[in-house]
């Protein structure tokens, strides 16, 4: 009798390609999942870049009004995220510090007006948007 040759695999060759692969297999899902979340990061940033400037404008669009304290948290009416703002007067050279750090005293503070808004994202990862406007006739 002959033997066909050595083709297929051996008892202990499968048994060995068994135990490497269940070495292996977790460790590769664990980094596909890992990638995977990192990939929907950006989706959030996006949506809540997306609320933040619907806020932003929601308040812009109607005449220039002094300044709205700041909110706490609200939802937006999407799920996982909220929201908060502050509008408050500057002047020219204060235009880049925040409203917490303005001092609304004097004459020329109702030339600016600057818009905070905050998106908080689910994982507690927030999102802002800041911008300056200046003073418009009313409508």
């Amino acid at each position: 009798m002959s033997r066909l040759g050595n083709k297929g695999f051996t008892l202990i060759e499968l048994i060995m390609f068994i135990i490497i692969g269940g070495i292996f297999l977790p460790a590769s899902i664990l980094a596909f999942t890992s990638a995977m979340s990192n990939f929907s990061t950006p989706d959030y940033a996006v949506k809540a870049r997306f609320l933040a400037e619907k806020k932003v404008e929601e308040l812009t669009k109607d005449a220039f009004d002094p300044g709205t304290p700041t909110q706490p948290y609200v939802t937006t009416g999407y799920a996982g995220y909220q929201w908060k703002w502050t509008v408050c007067n500057t002047r020219s050279s204060e235009i880049n510090l925040a409203c917490s750090a303005v001092h609304t005293k004097g004459g020329d503070y109702d030339l600016y007006k600057r818009i905070e808004v905050t998106v908080l994202m689910p994982g507690n990862i927030t999102y802002d948007v800041n911008t300056l406007i200046s003073r418009r006739p009313r409508s």
